[in-house]
């Protein structure tokens, strides 16, 4: 069930980077953020999804 929500997470962050494209396409620093912002929560994402799963 975590993993769901860090996928449908994930998924809105991508969403509305690529929904908002045009309004910062003609600046490449800002294409360049968006860029590291999608990869660095991928990568964040990746590795809490494997974590081992704590018994309480």
């Amino acid at each position: 069930m975590r993993n769901r929500w860090i996928l449908i997470g994930y998924l809105a962050l991508f969403f509305g980077v690529v929904s908002f494209y045009d309004g910062f396409k003609d600046n490449t620093l800002l294409v360049i953020v968006a860029a590291a912002i999608i990869l660095i929560a991928g990568l964040i994402a990746w590795v809490w999804s494997v974590q081992p799963k704590r018994e309480d």
